[in-house]
């Protein structure tokens, strides 16, 4: 059996790692890759304090559906460092008659010189190495170096590595941008989630949220606020803003009979069809909450929060934003909803416009009453619209 060996931190794993693995694979025949979490490197500390199970979750649930790749957690279960040497070892006890490829960059390549035991290392291995982009010299110098000094066998992939690291993914969450197009899915799903790379105050404020929350209701939540940010990003609004908003956006979804008491609590009228349907309350109120639980005092954040279910006849970017996101998000599952992202790509004003008009004959549809705020935004929003 010939098994790829491609250690890391994987933190978190993103779509560079993927594709070098998948083409190295083919390039090299190789039966399986297995990408190695590593849970203490010896050589770095590691940023982001996502521990290695969490690290493992993403990689594994990453690799799911990809053939000959596999997340592995041998050396999760090690005690002490993780060195490479050792997991070699075990590796060739659990499948003897295996060739062990160890798959690397041009920057590891030269330093395996540094590795524990790397004479020993490199008498049990080959050496796959992958140039990477914006790194020094040539892969042809750092082996020349191995096979001269250890007796390395060493082989060169016939491309280069994506430009993507997850330092640059770990940015992107920090600057509040969007990350899916450098991680899969299900990685971007579970750092959105759970929170990962973020700050710790923003890390209680979303486990907060989680706790007030169905596992239904914080899923969409969190899925609005990744919407937020890409429409952020797409249509030039405040990243951080549109971020917190679209988080928080449903902060209030109470039960019905803890809505009617928050609406006394903070003097809000309520009309027949509210206690009818006291969910109708729940975005001004959701703007107090965000307000007086999560300590947000932004005025714009909070408007953003208020307006995003009925929305008002003169909606900012950041209204536009919350409300559209709200919509769309990747959880979201109902006719219609794959037109209004494709239009949501391109033009942010013609999709608010198409969802507001999606909800209103919905209502019809349903027979259900309309709320005149709602409806006279629409027509605001239209009438706007039809100027341009």
């Amino acid at each position: 059996m010939r098994i790829g060996l491609f250690g890391g931190s994987y933190n978190p794993i993103h779509n560079g790692h993927i594709d070098l693995a998948a083409r190295i694979r083919a390039q090299f025949g190789l039966d399986r890759v297995l990408l190695m979490v590593a849970k203490d490197p010896p050589h770095k500390q590691l940023a982001g304090n996502v521990d290695a199970s969490a690290r493992f979750c993403m990689a594994e649930a990453a690799l799911a559906n990809m053939e000959g790749l596999f997340a592995s957690d041998l050396e999760l279960k090690r005690d002490g460092k993780s060195y490479t040497v050792d997991t070699v070892r075990e590796l060739l006890r659990l499948y003897p008659d295996a060739e062990i490829f160890l798959m690397v960059g041009e920057d590891m390549l030269r330093n395996l010189p540094t590795w524990r035991e790397a004479d020993v290392l490199l008498s049990l291995v080959t050496v796959l190495a992958t140039a990477r982009p914006g790194v020094e010299g040539t892969l042809e110098e750092a082996a020349g170096v191995l096979r001269k000094r250890f007796g390395a066998k060493v082989a060169f992939a016939s491309f280069e590595g994506q430009n993507v690291s997850s330092t640059m993914v770990r940015k992107r969450i920090e600057e509040a941008k969007p990350i899916c197009d450098l991680v899969p899915p299900e990685v971007e799903k579970a750092v959105y989630e759970n929170a990962y790379y973020r700050e710790e105050s923003a890390a209680a404020m979303q486990e907060k949220l989680r706790l007030s929350l169905n596992k239904r209701r914080y899923e969409h939540s969190v899925g609005t606020m990744r919407e937020a940010i890409v429409l952020a990003d797409r249509f030039g609004a405040d990243p951080y803003k549109a971020r917190l908003a679209g988080l928080l956006h449903d902060c209030a979804r109470f039960r019905p009979e803890k809505l009617m008491e928050l609406a006394a609590h903070y003097g809000i009228a309520v009309d027949d069809h509210e206690r009818e349907v006291p969910e109708l309350l729940h975005d001004r109120l959701g703007a107090y909450i965000a307000r007086d639980a999560y300590g947000v005092r932004d005025d714009e954040i909070l408007d953003a929060i208020r307006c995003h279910q009925l929305c008002r006849e003169s909606m900012t970017l950041l209204d536009k934003i919350v409300y559209l996101a709200d919509k769309i998000e990747p959880t979201r599952d109902y006719p219609g909803v794959e037109a209004l992202r494709t239009i949501a790509a391109a033009d942010l004003d013609r999709a608010v416009l198409a969802c507001m008009d999606s909800v209103h004959e919905h209502l019809i549809r349903e027979g259900k009453r309309i709320k005149q705020e709602g409806e006279r935004a629409r027509q605001a929003f239209h009438a706007l619209f039809e100027q341009k």
